[in-house]
């Protein structure tokens, strides 16, 4: 039988921040190349992670914001499971905002992954370069304002004892791509109760999207990787969000955990779309009516014929 040769495909990873504050996006038509410098001090591996943290620009109306760079060195596994923990006993029901779009669309040289956080408070963004000694290089998205920095100016912090909390930032990654092309985000969704099982591990919404651009090459072995645990957020008995998974191939899918077990939804155009609507038992149609950003997405895409 003959086999069709493939091209490999470029993946990129879009994010962009949507916010109402004037003069946000007076830049929206340039692009910067961003370069992660690697540390120049020497010390052990936590001292250079926060060293190598840089300030690119600021974002928004708050003049402490921006867009932040570092580079992560040694594991961090460790800390991770301990914030693991203590998400487990400090629940964020105070911490609600989940307004997200995200997009795919495959074309014959390129795969593309979009998404936006409507949001605009935030806080900065810290853009993560990650080489976990035991799995897949990454770079991830992380809000300030998820680890409890708020509105600050973060070059400073790293100097004081509260600047080893920017040691997490792999761990709150609520986007990502890893070397191999696969590509993971998160959207809100209404909350769902979760029922615990001992031969699963609980873990922390974002810490889920770590483990996936960690050990995971394709959307198939995100898929099986997912199985071995069960998420939460706002507490260890409940969870809002859903994730959007994009390899290399094009190839994507919704991963959706409601009655107690996972709820895999691939796409089968060049293109898919999730928002803040769950999509497992809703179709296409249900989808447009109930939010505009799926409309506004799927509208666009099918009248570009996946093309953006």
């Amino acid at each position: 039988m003959p086999v069709k040769q493939h091209k490999t495909r470029v993946v990129f990873l879009c994010l962009i921040l949507m916010s109402m504050a004037p003069g946000l996006l007076a830049a929206q038509n340039e692009i910067t190349n961003l370069q992660f410098d690697p540390p120049r001090v020497t010390g052990s591996d936590e001292e250079k992670t926060l060293q190598s943290l840089q300030k690119i620009q600021g974002t928004g109306q708050f003049r402490e914001d921006g867009l932040y760079l570092m580079t992560h060195l040694g594991s961090r596994e460790e800390l991770f499971q301990k914030e693991n923990q203590s998400m487990k006993e400090n629940p964020l029901m105070d911490r609600t905002w989940r307004f997200c779009s995200l997009f795919s669309v495959t074309s014959e040289d390129s795969v593309v992954m979009g998404r936006n956080w409507d949001n605009q408070n935030v806080g900065s963004i810290i853009v993560s370069l990650y080489h976990p000694p035991k799995g897949y290089s990454s770079v991830s998205f992380t809000r300030s304002i998820s680890m409890d920095f708020g509105h600050k100016d973060l070059e400073p912090l790293k100097d004081t004892p509260f600047g080893r909390k920017l040691l997490l930032a792999p761990f709150y990654a609520f986007d990502g791509i890893n070397e191999h092309g696969l590509s993971v985000g998160v959207a809100g969704v209404n909350p769902v109760e979760i029922t615990p099982n001992p031969e699963k591990e609980l873990v922390y919404a974002p810490f889920l999207v770590r483990k996936m651009l960690d050990q995971a090459k394709t959307v198939d072995e995100a898929a099986a990787l997912i199985e071995d645990y069960i998420p939460f957020d706002l507490d260890k008995d409940s969870l809002n969000t859903h994730y959007f998974v994009v390899d290399a191939s094009g190839r994507s899918v919704v991963l959706e955990y409601t009655g107690d077990r996972w709820e895999k939804i691939y796409g089968h155009d060049s293109w898919q779309v999730m928002t803040t609507r769950p999509v497992f038992n809703t179709g296409d149609e249900a989808l447009r009516e109930k939010c505009w950003r799926y409309r506004c997405l799927s509208e666009n895409l099918e009248d570009n014929r996946g093309t953006v």
